[in-house]
């Protein structure tokens, strides 16, 4: 872990001065002047669509981890951490809220992660 230490530290540094410079003067402008617009989709199939998307990228992360539970909960992780615990710490999400997201993002990507991988025929997580 020492020999992690510097750029564990160095990419702290570059993520919060890049993140805090890109929200406080891009991205916050942006949020704070628009309004709430989209497609209106269907319940349901704005869902659809968006889980192409999930599943495509599902299917890239694991091409490169080889192993598809792993793969699921590297996204669900850092879907949990990205906004569950970042919308609960600057107070846009309460605590529950967060919790119950992230007990979702669990099973859903864990099961994903599952099934992908049977029907993947189970070779990838054998070998990790």
């Amino acid at each position: 872990m020492t020999e992690r230490m510097k750029p564990i530290v160095g990419g702290l540094i570059a993520a919060i001065v890049v993140n805090y410079i890109g929200v406080t003067y891009f991205y916050g402008p942006i949020a704070e002047s628009a309004t709430p617009s989209g497609l209106a989709l269907p319940r349901g199939v704005d869902l659809a669509i968006a889980m192409v998307f999930f599943i495509l990228f599902f299917d890239w992360v694991n091409q490169q981890v080889n192993n598809p539970l792993k793969s699921a909960m590297i996204i669900a992780v850092s879907q949990i951490l990205l906004v569950d615990v970042y919308y609960v710490l600057n107070g846009q999400r309460p605590a529950v809220q967060a919790a119950a997201s992230a007990v979702i993002l669990l099973v859903g990507w864990g099961v994903t992660g599952a099934v992908y991988g049977k029907l993947l025929g189970g070779e990838s997580e054998a070998e990790a």
